[in-house]
């Protein structure tokens, strides 16, 4: 009987046209997903406006949508693993249009809270999805690029609300944010039905799927000799039939370790992120720049994430896992100078960019890194509850951006009352950010450089 090993095969196949077909859809419904994590940020000053809120009181609906993230995330993984990464991405992607588009009509608070914890659950279900699945189709040579490609998708969606806020939202107000992020994951849902295919891996792996296999394994070799009666197998690291979907697993055999690892690098990068995310606008609007400048200051620090994703993702595929630990360190003091007051308009931009590479940039690294490290059986399961779990970095994020914006005010009263004291307070205040930014980042670096191998695709141990 003739016997052909998949691993194998998608690990030596060349980039072909069926890869760039598929990186296309995946990358469209990444971005989709982006514009949507993002809208209710740039939607934020003109809901102020409208509705007679304050600042503060944005913070939980900005993080309500990433408490649906942390719990769709790791719901929507385990159906990947279950019952196929394509019928999780579609599902995932048509329930973020509807509830999305459910927000352009929310009257209050209360409402777009709801909303927006709503279509977070939705949001959660496509990245670890698009991750496993492009991570089973891609060579192996090529594999952290891609991955990185899929996770900057999300990036380049988010630099899209800034846009739409600067050029259509002064015609036409907030709902049309919501409107545009409605429709457009619904039609990339719909399409997606006829476009893309289930993971080969995982249809190797579930078994009852010889006929799909022996299609897709001709796009991936198209002179490759498939006989009737042809065995498809995996490669023992790939894991099981009785692993698939287990969250058990995660824990299992040497995983623990690696599992832990990870959740801790995903919260602390989501954290400073997802602060940045949810703040930047209006930081640099209170800051005395102009809203527009906020808005492009935005889109420029997600477009930084995009550009300093693809590079990192390309020294990853050459030098392994251990480049996270350089970028990890770099992050401190570039963020640190973008906090610093009194910059240009130019170097303000310049450092929002700047920011977006290694943080932003850094976080698509850590998707495409999970989707590397965990074996088939495992790969959404794994994916999925690191963003999840890292959504506690995510969630805390905009809520520290809301306590320090209180603490800003009320030290503007005493910058007010106490004329002579100003310098003193700037110095203590700097001193304390400056040690906490140190802390975390040698805390970060310190383990990962324990714990990353060179080898992206080696267990950690």
């Amino acid at each position: 009987m003739n016997e052909i090993n998949i691993s194998r095969l998608v690990d030596t196949t060349r980039l072909r046209p069926f890869h760039l077909w598929l990186i296309s859809w995946c990358l469209l419904a990444m971005m989709a997903d982006g514009f949507d994590l993002l809208n209710a940020s740039v939607a934020g000053p003109a809901l102020i406006k409208e509705w007679g809120i304050s600042r503060a009181s944005l913070g939980p609906v900005f993080s309500a949508s990433l408490v649906g993230f942390l719990v769709g995330a790791p719901f929507f993984g385990y159906l990947g693993d279950r019952f196929g990464r394509r019928v999780a991405i579609i599902f995932s992607l048509i329930f973020v249009g509807v509830t999305t588009l459910a927000c352009a009509w929310a009257t209050n608070l209360q409402e777009l809270l709801w909303l927006r914890f709503l279509s977070g659950l939705g949001l959660g279900g496509v990245l670890p999805n698009v991750i496993a699945l492009n991570a089973e189709f891609a060579p192996k040579r090529l594999r952290a690029t891609v991955l990185v490609v899929m996770s900057t998708g999300i990036t380049l969606g988010a630099a899209v609300p800034g846009i739409v806020g600067v050029t259509l939202m002064p015609t036409y107000g907030w709902p049309v944010i919501f409107i545009l992020g409605g429709i457009v994951p619904l039609v990339v849902g719909l399409c997606l039905i006829f476009a893309i295919p289930d993971s080969i891996k995982f249809m190797v792996l579930r078994g009852g799927r010889d006929e799909a296999v022996a299609r897709l394994a001709r796009k991936l070799d198209p002179a490759l000799t498939i006989e009737p009666g042809t065995r498809f197998f995996l490669d023992k690291e790939d894991g099981s039939a009785k692993t698939r979907g287990s969250p058990v697993a995660l824990f299992r055999h040497g995983w623990a370790q690696v599992t832990l690892l990870v959740w801790l690098i995903f919260v602390l990068n989501l954290m400073a992120n997802n602060l940045m995310n949810a703040w930047l606008p209006m930081i640099v609007e209170s800051s005395g720049h102009s809203a527009a400048q906020g808005a492009y200051a935005g889109s420029l620090y997600q477009l930084g994430g995009a550009i300093g994703g693809l590079c990192i993702g390309i020294l990853i595929d050459r030098f392994g896992l251990k480049v996270l630990v350089a970028v990890f360190s770099l992050a401190v003091p570039v963020l640190a100078f973008t906090g610093t007051p009194g910059l240009s308009d130019f170097l303000l931009l310049a450092m929002a960019f700047f920011s977006g590479c290694v943080v932003t940039g850094m976080q698509s690294a850590l998707n495409a890194g999970a989707g590397l490290i965990y074996p088939t059986a495992l790969r959404a399961n794994g994916v999925g509850y690191a963003l999840g779990v890292g959504r506690v970095g995510s969630i805390s994020g905009p809520l520290i951006g809301k306590s320090a914006n209180e603490a800003g005010d009320a030290a503007c009263d005493v910058l007010l009352r106490h004329r002579d004291r100003p310098a003193a307070l700037r110095r203590l205040l700097r001193a304390l950010a400056e040690a906490a930014a140190t802390d975390a980042g040698r805390d970060g670096c310190r383990r990962g450089r324990d714990n990353l191998t060179a080898d992206p695709c080696a267990p950690m141990r």
